[in-house]
């Protein structure tokens, strides 16, 4: 074990002290050996070739591009980038913190070595906060839009509202008017218990019992029995008219039609979808001679108050002996915007015709009927639409494009004679 390790000795220090074989191949003196492995022990040995920098010295030295020492031409690998970036990171001792928000990123080329910071994380209330703020906007945003509906009248309401935004009251003009019973804007103008409090309407019968037949009897050259016949079908149109249920929805008023005479059945179907209005003013629109409100409108609750008269007498019309029922009747239609109890208020249609029997197409038949409305028409509806439907002027509605004419009329004074053409100012509706 000794002779090892003396050995060993030996090889080392001719190393050191650059000793090579001799050139006739004899080998060096135990005393040279000896000799040299003192020198080593005390220092006096020459360097060594071979010598390893320090830390110190390499830290010292500058750092050469990773091509050094490559082929010119060919870039190094990203692995070698990554792996010569992080020995380039300084190594933190225990007097640098260690809480920095720094990352490396690793890339190819020139972008390997690249720094950016990293930012702090984010405490879970802000992230709560920032998650919560876009609904929150979101519902918002819906809020602002219902309530900008809502003061249109196009958005649901409650009964309870107090309000409808800042919307004036509807001028009193026009078969569109304003009155006592139109509501205010505080509140609906009348409850569905009691829709006619405060209007003549009050005393009037419900539905067709407001319709009564008078005593008949014999006119001119018509007998009772004729008479009475004429008043019951008159009575009938009447009904079909202006209370028939699926003529109010605006439905085909098939009903109504039945009733006439055959060659005034083709002309009043023919001629229901028209619209606009003659030189005279006169609607174009065979449903005008109905009651059919326009879709949106519905009836609060389920009465229509009807009162009039009506009375017979013989007359003479192109040449032909007739026999005439002069019928003149109001109809008091509550009526509201579907599901906006602010915008109620009272539809008063006066329907004055003469219902003229004669046989117009089988002389030897019964007396038929021939309707000729002669004035009336719906009051508080709007003067600018002219399609034979009932388009009531409700309360915050945009006013009309056409002006009413006269002065304002109280559409439940029968004793106004009634007007036919034009768009006339009333009250109380």
């Amino acid at each position: 074990m000794c002779d090892e390790i003396v050995s060993l000795y030996r090889l080392v220090a001719r190393d050191n002290l650059g000793m090579s074989e001799p050139p006739d191949g004899v080998p060096p003196g135990q005393d040279d050996l000896d000799r040299g492995l003192r020198e080593i022990i005390s220092g006096l040995a020459g360097e060594a070739r071979f010598k390893e920098p320090s830390a110190a010295e390499r830290a010292r030295r500058p750092v050469q591009p990773a091509h050094v020492g490559r082929r010119p031409g060919r870039r190094p690998g990203w692995r070698a980038a990554r792996k010569a970036n992080k020995l380039r990171q300084p190594v933190s001792g225990p007097e640098q913190p260690s809480a920095k928000y720094w990352r490396v990123t690793s890339g190819r080329g020139a972008l390997a070595g690249r720094q950016r910071p990293t930012p702090p994380p984010r405490s879970r209330r802000g992230q709560r906060a920032r998650s919560l703020a876009r609904p929150v906007a979101i519902l918002l945003a819906f809020g602002g839009l219902l309530y900008g509906l809502h003061v249109l009248g196009f958005g649901p309401q409650s009964p309870g509202s107090s309000k409808v935004g800042s919307t004036p009251k509807p001028a009193a003009h026009g078969s569109g008017s304003s009155g006592p019973g139109t509501a205010g804007g505080t509140a609906p103008a009348f409850t569905v218990a009691d829709p006619f409090a405060g209007t003549p309407a009050e005393n009037f019968a419900d539905g067709a019992a407001g319709i009564v037949l008078p005593t008949a009897h014999p006119v001119g050259s018509y007998s009772a029995a004729q008479v009475a016949v004429a008043y019951a079908l008159t009575r009938k149109l009447l009904i079909a008219a202006d209370l028939d249920p699926g003529t109010l929805r605006g439905g085909r008023p098939d009903m109504f039609a039945r009733l006439l005479a055959a060659p005034e059945r083709s002309y009043f179907l023919a001629r229901l979808g028209r619209t606009g209005v003659d030189s005279h003013g006169y609607a174009l629109s065979t449903r005008s001679w109905v009651i059919s409100f326009a879709p949106g409108t519905v009836l609060v609750g389920s009465v229509i108050r009807v009162h009039g008269v009506m009375t017979a007498l013989a007359v003479r019309r192109s040449g032909r002996a007739v026999l005439r029922v002069y019928a003149d009747y109001l109809f008091v239609y509550p009526v509201q915007r579907s599901g906006l109890p602010l915008t109620r208020m009272r539809i008063v249609a006066r329907a004055a015709v003469d219902v003229d029997f004669a046989r117009w197409s089988d002389p030897g038949g019964p007396l038929q009927p021939w309707w000729r409305p002669i004035g009336g028409g719906p009051a508080g509806v709007r003067c600018d639409i002219n399609d034979g439907f009932v388009h009531p002027q409700f309360p915050a509605s945009l006013p009309d494009k056409v002006h009413p004419s006269g002065a304002p009329i109280d559409p439940y004074d029968q004793r106004i004679p009634p007007n036919h053409a034009g768009c006339v100012a009333v009250t109380r509706t």
